[in-house]
């Protein structure tokens, strides 16, 4: 079963998808904007909201109700000279038993357009600090690409699940004979609720050698020190309580 899709341009190919929604760290959604933003892009398609979401309720601001936040389905399309991406950013996850519908949908537009690899992001919640500039690991879908990744001194992660469509788009993609990769950046165990620019460059570094397409990630390090002096204070403030800093129930599961 596949979802409605509104195409604006047609007339393209690429051999490279990379897919994202919120997780852990706001990691693989930030990667995904980001590209958006400081690549050449171009929206070229559309998934309807209606048929994936629900409205949990409403905000209200100085007893006014605010906009309604209706999350989007968008597939961007990048070309620098004879490299070229597809990017497909989703806002928010879908609701429970919507999952493998997306990502058909997701899947046969990227066939259409020769997509033969698909990429997605996630967080690795990690004991290392926050000053420490993290590593990436990887999951993929056969030992050739592993035996790729390892010569960029990715470490392959050996077990655990990757919850959402981060991980749920894989696995419907390996079933379609798609070759598939995730990059999961390190985050501190105890900033996995705070956006992480760190591992978002980290990230974004990997790909851009997966893909050779040049990505300038000289915006995020301003954004990493103001998060390092942000965590700091956090740090200090639960010092001063007393209190001890708890990894997340069920860390081995990583968005």
């Amino acid at each position: 079963m596949s979802l409605s899709i509104e195409v604006f341009k047609k007339d393209f190919e690429t051999p490279v998808l990379f897919a994202c929604w919120p997780g852990m760290g706001y990691v693989a959604l930030s990667v995904g904007k980001y590209l958006k933003e400081h690549l050449p892009t171009e929206k070229i398609a559309v998934i309807p909201s209606d048929e994936l979401f629900q409205l949990p309720g409403i905000s209200i601001q100085a007893g006014l109700i605010e906009p309604i936040f209706v999350p989007r389905n968008e597939f961007y399309y990048s070309q620098l000279e004879d490299k070229s991406l597809l990017i497909f950013i989703g806002e928010a996850q879908p609701v429970p038993g919507r999952e493998y519908a997306l990502a058909n949908t997701i899947l046969e537009f990227a066939r259409l357009h020769g997509v033969k690899r698909i990429i997605t992001a996630a967080a690795m919640p990690v004991e290392i600090s926050h000053k420490d500039t993290p590593g990436i690991w990887t999951v993929a879908s056969s030992e050739d690409i592993i035996n790729t990744l390892s010569q960029y001194n990715f470490r392959p992660m050996k077990r655990g699940t990757i919850s959402g469509m981060n991980g749920s788009l894989l696995g419907v993609a390996q079933e379609k004979g798609f070759e598939c990769i995730c990059l999961l950046g390190e985050i501190p165990f105890y900033t996995v609720q705070i956006e992480n620019p760190k591992a978002t460059k980290a990230i974004i570094e990997a790909l851009s050698l997966l893909t050779d397409l040049p990505v300038d990630t000289s915006d995020l390090d301003e954004l990493a020190k103001y998060m390092e002096s942000e965590v700091d204070n956090y740090l200090k403030t639960v010092q001063e309580k007393g209190q001890q800093l708890a990894k997340p129930k069920g860390s081995e599961t990583l968005h």
